[in-house]
């Protein structure tokens, strides 16, 4: 597995040094999906590699911020809402749960090149999202102003309303990330 997990860091690093967005969130996000699945074929569904293909190309971020300001903000969601919306919009968007959290946040910081302190502080930073306010902190973490979690949210509201995500649960999601609904 080390191995394995060499190669697909050495690919990634090849890849974010490539000229502008030819590095596939897609790829990244199903590469880190296997590593912490321990190999065994898993990978993101189309659907969350989507929203991140979606909230990286419209926002013009790099892929780590799109993968933390989208986990982030999922992981907010995931803390606030009651588990059955949560389990709706898991059963609406699948994989969703690969993209939220802190074990994706924490896998998905270390395959896009997170070491040392840097690595250690945007796991806290993005480990558990509980408030507005750990919101804040992630984005910050993460090199953006806290202003783009109110452009992360129309773009990742519109992607799940695409994927059938309903009214309501939109408008919860919106209330709970400050875009009213």
């Amino acid at each position: 597995m080390n191995t394995m997990r060499a190669i697909t860091l050495a690919t990634l690093t090849a890849l974010a040094a490539s000229p502008a967005f030819a590095f596939n969130l897609n790829d990244a996000v199903n590469a880190a999906s296997s590593i912490q699945a321990g190999n065994q074929g898993t990978s993101t569904a189309p659907q969350a590699a989507g929203l991140l293909n979606s909230v990286g190309t419209q926002l013009k971020v790099t892929p780590e911020q799109a993968i933390g300001g989208t986990g982030a903000m999922l992981g907010l969601a995931k803390n606030k809402l009651s588990a059955s919306d949560y389990s709706q919009l898991a059963k609406q968007v699948p994989g969703i749960d690969k993209v939220a959290g802190a074990n994706a946040i924490s896998g998905l910081g270390g395959l896009l090149g997170q070491s040392g302190a840097d690595k250690g502080a945007l796991d806290g930073a993005l480990g558990n999202v509980k408030s507005t306010s750990d919101l804040n902190n992630a984005f910050g973490a993460l090199g953006m102003d806290s202003s783009m979690v109110g452009q992360f949210a129309p773009v990742i509201l519109q992607y799940l309303g695409q994927q059938g995500v309903g009214g309501t649960l939109l408008k919860s999601l919106g209330g709970i990330w400050g875009v009213g609904g």
